[in-house]
């Protein structure tokens, strides 16, 4: 038998290195097809860490992002809602040193006040331009505390110094305003705050907004508070904690009338993938029928030499089924360790392997 097989296989090289190559080509495809939805199941997996999902309010037509009035219940439901992660939001405000008649505001009005959550919600300000400690830094943002972080130039132009108590005049901005044309109104008195800490100028940098004065948000709403006014933000961003939940954190939002947008192109990836998997294993199991029928066909002259000398038709069917099972499994090990390379799930190697090599069987059988 193992003579006869021998043989045949050498008489035959060119066909056989067909069926080979046909074994070959069917187990990169097949592994392809397979490392493709394996792929995408992985980014899915680790969207959170590899895709985080940014996310900034805006106005309805998107092209607004600073400026805005995002009402006090969105800010509330954002920072306790389970799906959010690094929460940003600010309020700019102006002010001025004292009090003074409402008449002489333009004079008087000079400074810059904004109230922040964190750092990084102020433009391009980061933990290393205070003058204080990063912990302290924390703190200080998530305090609702009567202090304020000075910008040196300021500090230096006043002659104010670390400890110092000032005394406010705020201004807010009207959400009832026109577009591009502005107006501030008065809180209606004084907010008296501690200098804590000093922070670099943002003068230059590409993305930061003048701030001369620093409050902790909770501070701000506070001051809001006490004098009858809705808090609200004019900038606020914030990332998905679990993009996998994403349509639980667009319903959950869209119960406190946010409205958000959002993408699901790996999740359809993967069902397109998934869908057109009958079609692929119906390709492969057609194309090693229609090869090994072919081979067998071919082979008949031959078959019937075996049967005159005498060999049964069981067992010369034995001795072509095991000719065919060899040229398969050299193809599909050949294809089978260069894919490996790529690093696939040996059950997925298995798998394809076995599929090709049943699919070549069968039309050997039938031959």
């Amino acid at each position: 038998m193992f003579y006869y097989l021998s043989y045949s296989v050498k008489r035959r090289k060119i066909g056989n290195l067909v069926t080979m190559g046909i074994s070959f080509m069917l187990v990169v495809l097949l592994h392809l097809y397979f490392g493709s939805i394996r792929s995408y199941q992985d980014q899915l997996r680790d969207l959170a860490e590899n895709v985080p999902i940014y996310c900034q309010v805006s106005n309805l037509s998107g092209t607004l992002v600073n400026g805005l009035f995002t009402p006090k219940r969105i800010v509330d439901a954002l920072e306790q809602s389970d799906q959010v992660k690094d929460l940003s939001y600010m309020v700019v405000m102006m002010a001025g040193e004292g009090d003074f008649k409402e008449a002489e505001y333009s004079k008087y009005l000079q400074l810059y006040v904004v109230s922040a959550n964190n750092a990084k919600a102020v433009g391009e300000l980061t933990d290393d331009m205070f003058s204080m400690a990063p912990e302290l830094v924390e703190d200080f943002f998530a305090s609702d505390r009567m202090e304020c972080i000075v910008n040196e130039k300021v500090l230096t132009k006043r002659g104010w110094e670390i400890g110092d108590r000032i005394c406010l005049k705020c201004y807010y901005y009207d959400a009832s305003s026109a577009f591009h044309k502005v107006e501030i109104h008065p809180m209606g008195g004084l907010a008296e705050v501690e200098i804590v800490a000093t922070m670099a100028d943002l003068a230059g940098k590409t993305n930061a907004i003048r701030t001369d004065v620093v409050l902790p948000a909770r501070t701000a709403q506070n001051i809001f508070k006490r004098f009858d006014l809705p808090f609200f933000a004019d900038t606020v961003f914030f990332h998905v904690k679990d993009p996998l939940n994403l349509g639980d954190f667009k319903e959950e939002m869209q119960e406190s009338g946010f409205f958000i947008t959002s993408a699901t192109d790996l999740r359809r990836a993967i069902e397109l993938m998934q869908s057109f998997f009958p079609v692929v294993c119906i390709l492969v199991l057609l194309i090693g029928y229609v090869v090994s029928y072919l081979s067998g066909n071919s082979r008949k002259d031959e078959f019937a030499l075996l049967r005159l000398q005498g060999l049964k038709k069981g067992r010369a069917s034995v001795l072509f089924l095991s000719e065919q099972m060899l040229l398969v499994l050299a193809g599909s090990l050949v294809g089978g360790l260069v894919m490996l390379l790529t690093e696939p799930a040996f059950s997925t190697a298995a798998a394809v392997n076995g599929v090709i090599l049943i699919a070549y069987l069968i039309g050997a059988a039938q031959g």
